[in-house]
């Protein structure tokens, strides 16, 4: 079988990327069409060399420079210049600068690199003349307190260790949500925690401010258009409050870390991470344990008073948790001193709530105004169980006993009384003064409130008074007729002050203190002499 013999090309003078000889495929070149120059033999001997003027030629043709270069003819057959030429036209030109940016390292290579650094970078570290600009993204919350800030400063208190586990909402309010937490001991034991997360965008309790202004703790005062801010300072405020109740010894959660608007303390409930319930959920079913609850609590706002120096100003069953017996004080945020300018208003909302809410329970409660007392009351106990014995003396003392009617009438009078906070706020101080004058300072609902040898002055002159008049009633009705007549002073009934003074008396007074200065001024030294005198003996000898 014989195949077709491929047909030959001629090169053509006009292309000039041709080669000067035909080639035929699997065959090789054309023998007759290479030049007798190129063609040699195998074996045969090297053509002599060139001789020295052929040489010397050639040199002059290479280093003269006065001759142009002529282009090259296709057909003259120098088949290194034609292949050094296509070689030229077809290699890839390499650019000699230099990249401007690593394009041969990947993304992921460089984001591996500067992992490291990352822990560094502060993203909010914008400087204070540049605009930076804001994402809704930034600010998302979810269970109205979880945004991206919070939960940072939750990564940041797991790293440092104050909890290692963070899980669900355990309680939810106006002001704060309270989530569960884990920690664990040297020995790796779960420890059950609390933290509380104060609502920083979506704020639902905005009274604060009745709680916060006259507060010594917030002399500084607070940024109202800054909700951040005043958070930051609410969250404070409950700490240090915790840590006065917690140290008193009061049944209340422990404070352990604090952050901005994020705090940590102790759970109360049980291993497994259920909490306390609240009392108004507790499942009481005695009345007697009813009864002791109450004169509980009424020792633990007398002893929150009294040592914490604290007013809870939110005392109510939603407050207050229960477990075998004992009541928990919780969410002291909103609690002020008695120095506060309304911690006595306070204090009657916080007695007023619990005598309502036990009433409803059927427990046979005392007055707002013999608990009000007892409260500020200094010289009572505030340990147990002399507590409990001083408010027993209390239920024996009380005039209406089982009156339901007279109790709530005095209730509501002394929930509308007015109650001064300092002597400026009196209404009529002499008649408070005559009052306390006669005996009767305990009638004074600010009686408490006034020094202790005040109270007792009164007293015991008011003693003296009635031990006076029954003396004179013993000695006989005529006797105590003659008595009356002969020292019976008109300016002794008259009440004191300077409103009430004659004005004949105001005169002649002012006309004798006028004597006086006016005797003393005639033995004044002169001035004159005093400078001299004052002069010379001040005067340093030199």
């Amino acid at each position: 079988m014989s195949a077709e013999q491929p047909a030959t090309v001629a090169p053509s003078p006009a292309d000039p990327h041709q080669p000067t000889h035909n080639y035929t495929p699997n065959q090789g070149y054309d023998r007759d069409a290479v030049p007798p120059e190129v063609r040699m033999h195998r074996g045969a001997p090297a053509d002599p060399s060139p001789t020295d003027e052929n040489e010397e030629d050639d040199y002059d043709d290479i280093f003269d420079g006065n001759e142009s270069a002529e282009e090259w003819d296709p057909e003259s057959g120098d088949l290194t210049k034609n292949y050094n030429r296509q070689r030229g036209m077809n290699a890839p030109r390499s650019n000699t600068q230099k990249p401007s940016a690593n394009t041969f390292a990947s993304v992921d290579d460089q984001v591996s690199a500067l992992s490291k650094h990352a822990a560094k970078i502060r993203l909010d570290d914008v400087k204070q003349g540049e605009d930076r600009e804001k994402d809704k993204a930034d600010r998302a919350t979810s269970d109205q307190v979880l945004d991206q800030r919070t939960r940072m400063i939750l990564l940041q208190m797991i790293n440092r260790g104050v909890v290692s586990e963070v899980h669900g909402a355990i309680s939810t309010g106006k002001e704060a949500n309270v989530y569960g937490a884990v920690s664990h001991d040297d020995q790796g034991e779960a420890i059950q925690r609390a933290i509380k997360v104060y609502k920083t965008s979506i704020l639902v309790f905005k009274d604060r401010e009745r709680y916060i202004t006259g507060e010594h703790r917030f002399k500084g005062g607070f940024d109202k258009g800054n909700n951040r801010k005043m958070v930051k300072l609410w969250a404070e405020k409950e700490y240090r409050n915790l840590r006065r109740i917690h140290s008193a010894g009061i049944p209340s959660p422990e404070p352990l870390s604090l952050k901005l608007h994020v705090l940590a303390m102790s759970f109360l409930g049980d291993r497994k991470g259920w909490a306390y319930p609240r009392l108004r959920d507790a499942t009481i079913e005695d009345q007697d344990e009813w009864r002791m609850l109450y004169i509980q609590l009424l020792g633990l706002m007398r002893k929150i008073f009294q040592v914490c120096r604290l007013v809870h100003a939110d005392l109510s069953e939603y407050n207050i948790l229960y477990h075998k017996q004992t009541l928990y004080i919780i969410d002291v945020s909103q609690s002020v001193e008695p120095d506060h300018p309304r911690s006595l208003e306070f204090l009657r909302m916080d007695i007023k709530n619990v005598g309502d809410f036990f009433r409803r329970k059927g427990v046979d409660t005392l007055t707002d105004r013999m608990i009000y007392d007892f409260i500020t009351a200094a010289g009572l106990p505030t340990d147990e169980p002399a507590m409990g014995e001083a408010l027993e003396k209390l239920y024996e003392s009380r005039p209406d006993e089982g009156d339901e009617d007279a109790m709530q009438v005095d209730n509501e009078v002394f929930r509308n009384q007015y109650i001064p906070q300092t002597l400026e706020q009196v209404y009529d101080v002499e008649k408070d003064g005559q009052t306390l004058e006669k005996g009767g300072g305990k009638d004074l609902v600010y009686s408490n409130l006034l020094a202790d040898s005040v109270v007792e002055k009164g007293q015991d002159e008011g003693q003296e008074q009635e031990d006076d008049s029954a003396e004179g009633t013993e000695s006989g009705d005529g006797a105590a007729l003659d008595s009356d007549d002969s020292d019976f002073d008109d300016s002794t009934s008259r009440p004191r002050g300077k409103r009430f003074e004659d004005k004949d008396e105001k005169k002649q007074h002012k006309q004798a203190v006028k004597e006086a200065k006016r005797e003393k001024r005639k033995e004044k030294m002169p001035k004159h002499l005093k400078k001299k005198i004052v002069s010379s003996t001040s005067r340093k000898k030199k």
